[in-house]
């Protein structure tokens, strides 16, 4: 079963603030049907970085109640993956990548043992 690791969270972060959809789209002169979307994304959409600042400073401009300032980090949330894709490449690596990794580390070896000989 794949886990979502890094979960949206713009529809919770509008809930806890009071912020609808309709005045966050017209704070940020994009339509309402870009909000909804944004909305029901479960996982970080595409943003580049003028949008999300946008969004942010269009999010706090609306927000009631604000204690701090909502910023990207208030949007997303991270579940540590229980298996580490990392470790499980690194443990699958090929033989053959292995194997010459292991000659090379020969090679510099024997060139190194050829130079102090020379000397």
């Amino acid at each position: 079963m794949k886990q979502t690791l890094i979960r949206w969270r713009l529809k919770e972060v509008m809930a806890r603030y009071d912020i609808r959809a309709g005045d966050l789209a017209k704070t940020m002169g994009v339509s309402h049907n870009s909000i909804a979307n944004l909305r029901k994304a479960k996982t970080m959409p595409r943003l580049d970085g003028e949008s999300l600042n946008r969004l942010c400073n269009a999010l706090n401009y609306l927000a009631q109640d604000l204690e701090g300032e909502i910023t990207p980090i208030d949007l997303i949330s991270y579940t540590k993956d229980p298996i580490t894709p990392i470790s499980a490449e690194i443990s699958g690596e090929s033989e053959s990548s292995k194997s010459s990794q292991s000659r090379k580390l020969r090679s510099t070896d024997d060139q190194s043992q050829t130079s102090l000989s020379v000397a």
